[in-house]
């Protein structure tokens, strides 16, 4: 979700007026917001719609449920909320909820607003627009922002029962597992992947607030330093070794998948992206956490949870009948994983 203070102003054709009860309703909730409103589709949102306000007196970003979404526990607006309110003010990045409205009778679904951040995400882990330098310091300070994220205590912050109880582990990888076998037409790599997994990947053995899909896509940069960390739809108490296994995956994907960007086949000399495993020394140095012993599996089962939620979307999307170079890439995930748990060659 690309939130940027620099965005260039929205072609009239994509800005339309804000309703007046609309507009009213923010005008009381939000101090210092006055209409008229505007408001603008901004990409990147993922699955839940977020879009761009421009107001008289400033720009704000609001985020919504989708659309006739049936199911009450998928795409909780409610749960972003409660993670952004409880980490604010703390030493974690993130915009401030300035209000949240559950009823949905005003915008359709229920909707939270934040103010515009500076700054720009970047889909691609080689992050082609900074210097080698830059890299060094961006992959730094998400790593840093990574190990402050699982230093804090959840109960400190009101976090307690955040999420469902027992083993994060097994709970995520039954959940795939079984969404996989749903779908049907899986690659058998994938398959193959989930049963190893299933005898390897060890019980969660810590506990901390997880951010679920922590990568560069859901970071803003501005002048050199993260200025936000967004997209906290997937965050819970859970394993913080997944989370970090999961900012990893970039190493292991390949860099023209349609999936998720990645840096496997490309050169990293003179780049500036540190190794992983400088990457992961720090990470310990900073929290004080000993890598397991079954590490690799953390890594093989951050490429089979990408590789089965990729699966279940474009099996539906494709009503079941995936493209065969879509397929192929799903394949080169599972595969990529199978490596992992094999013992070979670790980047």
């Amino acid at each position: 979700m690309a939130m940027s203070q620099r965005t260039e102003k929205k072609p009239d054709s994509l800005q339309q007026p804000l309703g007046g009860a609309m507009t009213a309703l923010l005008e009381s909730g939000v101090p210092g917001l006055y209409g008229p409103v505007s408001i603008s589709p901004l990409p990147g949102g993922r699955s839940n719609p977020t879009f761009l306000l421009d107001a008289a007196t400033g720009r704000y970003v609001l985020r919504s449920r989708p659309a006739g979404n049936p199911s009450p526990w998928a795409h909780r607006i409610d749960r972003e909320v409660r993670v952004l309110t409880a980490l604010e003010g703390s030493d974690i990045p993130v915009p401030p909820v300035l209000l949240h409205v559950a009823d949905p009778s005003h915008f359709g679904e229920p909707f939270y607003l934040m103010p515009l951040i500076d700054g720009a995400a970047e889909e691609d882990p080689a992050l082609p627009a900074l210097s080698p330098r830059q890299r060094i310091s961006a992959y730094e300070q998400a790593i840093d922002i990574l190990a402050r994220l699982h230093r804090l205590s959840p109960g400190a912050i009101g976090l307690t029962g955040f999420g469902s109880p027992g083993d994060y582990n097994r709970r995520q990888l039954s959940r795939w597992s079984e969404q996989v076998a749903a779908d049907g037409n899986a690659p058998p790599a994938l398959l193959e992947l989930g049963s190893l997994l299933s005898r390897v990947l060890p019980p969660q053995s810590r506990t901390s607030i997880v951010h679920g899909d922590y990568r560069f896509g859901n970071m803003l940069f501005a002048d050199g330093r993260v200025t936000a960390v967004l997209d906290w739809e997937l965050s819970t108490l859970g394993d913080p070794f997944a989370d970090l296994a999961y900012f990893l995956l970039a190493f292991d994907l390949p860099h023209d998948s349609p999936i998720l960007p990645g840096l496997a086949g490309r050169s990293r000399s003179g780049s500036g992206i540190p190794a992983p495993a400088a990457l992961i020394e720090r990470y310990c140095r900073t929290t004080g956490a000993v890598l397991p012993v079954a590490w690799r599996a953390y890594r093989a089962f951050a490429l089979y949870r990408t590789a089965a939620i990729a699966h279940g979307v474009l099996h539906r999307n494709a009503a079941g009948a995936i493209a065969p170079d879509l397929f192929h890439h799903l394949d080169t995930i599972a595969e990529a994983g199978l490596r992992h748990l094999g013992g070979g060659p670790t980047p």
